[in-house]
């Protein structure tokens, strides 16, 4: 990811886990989901199961961070 977009990444995240929301659904590619990681290094997070989408880049995931 690009500064510009992480940057724009950031701000998503922010508003994904504010006023104290700690879980949520994502769909995230896997830079996106390694960014998160390194963002929240005590996050768990749960690939759940595929769907219908035709979307290749894009996976569903579980966050939790703590």
């Amino acid at each position: 990811m690009s500064l510009r977009g992480d940057k724009r990444f950031d701000e998503f995240l922010a508003d994904s886990f504010k006023d104290g929301t700690c879980v949520r659904e994502l769909r995230l590619t896997n830079a996106e989901l390694t960014y998160v990681r390194l963002k929240f290094p005590k996050s768990r997070v749960k690939k759940l199961p595929k769907t219908n989408t035709n979307t290749l880049k894009k996976e569903w995931y579980e966050v939790r961070i703590k």
